[in-house]
């Protein structure tokens, strides 16, 4: 067990960025495998045993307060992330990582640790699905997108807090600063609003397609030949987005396609 326990430290520790040793959450995989175990076992086992003889809650007043919540958070690290390089150095191509302690990589790199925090908080809508007895909104997409959003950012501040690792981010955020607006007002609307609303529904699963589509042409120039960047990630990164890229594809399918229409 000598080996496993020396590859344990060499992937954990020696590869890791030094600069987030001794971050929250940052180390050990540990914290963030109890997270989605805890997040699993609540939403497959536990919550769904609570609500079996339960009228599904309202809380509507909590909606309100998580949308306008990540509304804020994922408006600040998205502006955070782009004026920590992406507005002053950075390029759209090959652009790796600094590891030094300089003002603005630290800055890059504390953006995308928060993050990782609404990643976690994230983990909430499926709870709040659930409580309001939605469970057709907990589905396989939406979980894996959670798990694997949150597996991903912690990788990515773990051992690549920056360069073009930090562009999907940056991006991922912005399309959640749209979403949680759409999902605010159609709340929270008057009914012409929600009305409005409903009928470019459609455009927040286009949005996601496009936002995965711009992110996997980006994230291919870390194969280049000119690019040195590290791949262990990319190798990671690239299947995963070409999963969910998939499944939103289908759900766009199944719920918007002229076909789906017609047999309603």
């Amino acid at each position: 067990m000598e080996w496993l326990r020396k590859y344990y430290h060499t992937v954990f520790y020696d590869r890791a960025d030094q600069r987030v040793k001794d971050w929250l959450f940052m180390t050990s995989p540990w914290p963030i495998v109890a997270i989605l175990t805890t997040y699993l076992l609540l939403i497959k086992f536990i919550l769904p045993i609570y609500m079996r003889n339960k009228r599904p809650y309202n809380l509507k007043g909590v909606i309100k307060s998580y949308n306008v919540t990540m509304i804020v958070f994922n408006l600040v690290v998205a502006w955070g992330i782009a004026t920590s390089g992406w507005t002053t150095t950075y390029h759209f191509g090959c652009v790796l990582p600094d590891y030094t302690t300089k003002p603005e990589p630290m800055r890059m790199l504390t953006f995308m640790w928060w993050t990782l925090t609404i990643k976690m908080t994230e983990l909430l809508e499926t709870a709040i699905f659930l409580l309001r007895k939605k469970n057709q909104q907990a589905s396989f997409l939406h979980v894996y997108h959670h798990v694997i959003s949150l597996v991903m950012i912690w990788c990515g501040v773990k051992y690549i807090g920056g360069g073009m690792a930090s562009f999907p981010v940056m991006i991922n955020s912005g399309v959640h600063v749209v979403m949680y607006c759409y999902y605010l007002l159609s709340a929270d609307g008057s009914p012409r609003v929600k009305a409005y609303l409903h009928r470019y529904k459609k455009w927040l699963t286009i949005i996601q397609m496009v936002q995965f589509t711009i992110l996997l042409a980006h994230a291919l120039q870390a194969f280049l030949p000119s690019c040195p960047a590290p791949l262990t990630i990319a190798y990671m990164y690239l299947p995963n987005v070409l999963i969910v890229y998939y499944m939103f594809y289908e759900f766009f399918k199944k719920n918007y396609s002229e076909n789906h229409k017609i047999s309603k």
